[in-house]
């Protein structure tokens, strides 16, 4: 299992050198962008789509945000104030942890801005307690970080939680954070690898029809066994099906979520349940237009149109 994670590691070092050179490189807009993205988004949903033997797991720890970002794939800025609650959230991680014998490939809190929460702390010691030698990590955009107190700082220390920043361009103090990570010893990395701040933002749009082909729309996400995501005792196999009902409420839109699209935690007796599961194609896929993704719409702040993701 060693081997396999060193294995996936160094292909994702090389895809992440590549991609940060060829932004570098050639301008976001450019048509060598987009048709080296588009092979690289490929590559790398290929090099997702394997039978499991472990698992990505995440959790939303708030899904708004105090940025608005267009576009934004965890919906955010159409989401309504709200955090994960604790004590579901202890529950679904001793579970999780009785089924994967506490050894999961990585654990990641997000959000929308994770914190926000307020018990941040106690998301990250919880994670650690059932999982005591997987990698867990948070992201963040960064606005937060240098504003938490000392007890935050020592919590990640403690726990050996690392810090994935976002960079988009926006005013942060990115060296600074950077400096105080390094006085606590808190490993410190980018979302993507990427050091240079995001300048244009991708659309993956969804088709309200769901006229997709199942098949086809699984092969070539790049979502698959990457955001597997957990909230109130369901494991969902993607964000976009975590994250649809602030879609649907928002634009008054009835994209269904099935009982095929997720799994009950309370029902799983064995994890290769979970794995066979997080394996096929679900009825949600019809929904997801993945070969109409869409590059260089330049960042900024989302009006909160469909079209954002449509």
């Amino acid at each position: 299992m060693k081997e396999q994670k060193k294995e996936r590691l160094n292909v994702d070092t090389i895809l992440r050198s590549i991609r940060n050179n060829i932004v570098k490189i050639f301008p976001e807009s450019s048509l060598p962008f987009k048709l080296i993205s588009l092979v690289g988004l490929r590559i790398n949903a290929k090099k997702h789509h394997v039978p499991l033997s472990t698992m990505v797991m995440g959790v939303y720890a708030a899904q708004h945000c105090n940025l608005n970002c267009k576009c934004c794939t965890a919906f955010s800025p159409i989401a309504e104030k709200s955090f994960l609650n604790i004590e579901s959230y202890n529950n679904d991680m001793a579970k999780l942890a009785k089924l994967t014998g506490n050894r999961l490939s990585s654990f990641g809190v997000t959000g929308g801005e994770p914190l926000l929460h307020p018990q941040i702390t106690e998301i990250f010691t919880i994670a650690r307690n059932y999982f005591p030698e997987t990698d867990i990590f948070f992201m963040t955009n960064g606005l937060l970080l240098l504003g938490m107190p000392e007890t935050f700082w020592e919590n990640i220390k403690q726990n050996n939680i690392a810090i994935n920043l976002s960079r988009y361009p926006i005013q942060i103090n990115v060296d600074k954070i950077i400096e105080k990570a390094k006085s606590y010893n808190v490993k410190f990395d980018y979302v993507g690898g990427g050091d240079v701040p995001v300048k244009l933002m991708w659309k993956y749009p969804l088709d309200v029809d769901g006229k997709q082909p199942l098949k086809r729309s699984y092969n070539i996400c790049t979502q698959i066994n990457r955001c597997v995501t957990m909230k109130d005792g369901i494991i969902y196999p993607c964000n976009t099906i975590a994250g649809i009902e602030h879609f649907n409420k928002y634009f008054n839109k009835n994209l269904k979520v099935t009982a095929e699209d997720v799994l009950e935690l309370h029902n799983v007796k064995d994890i290769n349940e979970v794995y066979e599961f997080l394996y096929t194609p679900k009825p949600f896929c019809k929904y997801c237009n993945r070969r109409g993704v869409e590059f260089g719409i330049k960042y900024g702040n989302s009006k909160k149109d469909i079209t954002e993701w449509t």
